[in-house]
């Protein structure tokens, strides 16, 4: 159901099997997030998260809520696709309002584009957006470079001079093992370094500082028979701070529950999906 190629499981950007909701006809996830701290019975948070899909199976938004302030607020994330499937837009809510990434593509589907601007909302809510006025604060392109086994992407400023590359490397079946960032003003470099398990599931991915040999963030992921996240573990200069476990409902595989525990506070997170499909 979730898919995490990059290990992009559960962050803003779309991570879900589109061929998977679209065959279940899932139209949302809606859910209700309790907590517990140590020694304390669980607690109704009276927050809210969830997703929301089109009748092809692709995320077209995400909400979590928050207490600001002793105010609930929810925060939203909208998506928008192309013919082909691939992200064209990414709009994102604020305490400022809202702002969004606008992505173009080559014909080979590369991005060549991203632009990124501040939005007003002339709708009566969060959750019913309409565009107003935009303000087109910066854009990015990118130019690749190809070999057998490595990508070179290049990145533009808004002054159309480049700024940094981005190195991909591929062992010979085609998995992604490295991801090197160099800013060519300062030369400063920063590595992702991905590993795979026996099914071609992503297992881990250690991220490093600039001549640093030991990493700094690692992230480790497990996966049950048919290929779903069923741990996620976070570490920080080798420290775990982060467990979460993903359960699914064993008659459909949908996702049904995430707890995500804080190791260094002790507290749980427990968000309870109900899902809506499409008749």
């Amino acid at each position: 159901m979730i898919y995490n190629y990059q290990g992009k499981a559960f962050t803003d950007d779309p991570f879900f099997n589109t061929k998977f909701i679209s065959s279940t006809n899932l139209k949302s996830l809606d859910g209700i997030i309790s907590t517990k701290k140590e020694l304390v019975a669980i607690q109704s948070s009276r927050l809210v998260q969830g997703y929301k899909f089109n009748n092809k199976g692709e995320l077209i938004a995400q909400y979590s809520s928050t207490i600001k302030n002793k105010k609930r607020d929810t925060l939203f994330t909208f998506y928008k696709y192309n013919d082909a499937g691939d992200l064209t837009l990414k709009r994102i809510s604020d305490s400022y309002g809202f702002y969004s990434y606008s992505y173009e593509y080559d014909s080979l589907g590369q991005m060549t584009k991203n632009t990124f601007s501040r939005e007003k909302n002339i709708g009566k809510s969060k959750a019913n957006f309409i565009l107003g006025k935009q303000y087109i604060i910066f854009s990015e392109s990118y130019k690749y470079k190809k070999t057998d086994s490595v990508i070179e992407k290049i990145i533009y400023n808004n002054n159309e001079k480049p700024y940094q590359k981005n190195t991909y490397k591929y062992d010979k079946l085609g998995y992604l093992k490295e991801e090197k960032t160099r800013l060519l003003i300062n030369n400063k470099v920063h590595l992702n370094v991905y590993d795979y398990n026996e099914k071609g599931a992503l297992k881990k991915i250690e991220s490093f500082k600039q001549n640093e040999d030991t990493a700094y963030k690692k992230i480790k992921f497990q996966y049950d028979d048919w290929g779903n996240i069923t741990y996620i573990d976070e570490y920080k200069d080798g420290i775990k701070v982060i467990h979460k476990e993903i359960l699914y409902d064993p008659s459909t595989l949908v996702l049904k529950t995430i707890l995500s525990q804080d190791l260094i506070s002790n507290l749980i997170t427990i968000v309870k999906f109900k899902p809506k499909f499409y008749n």
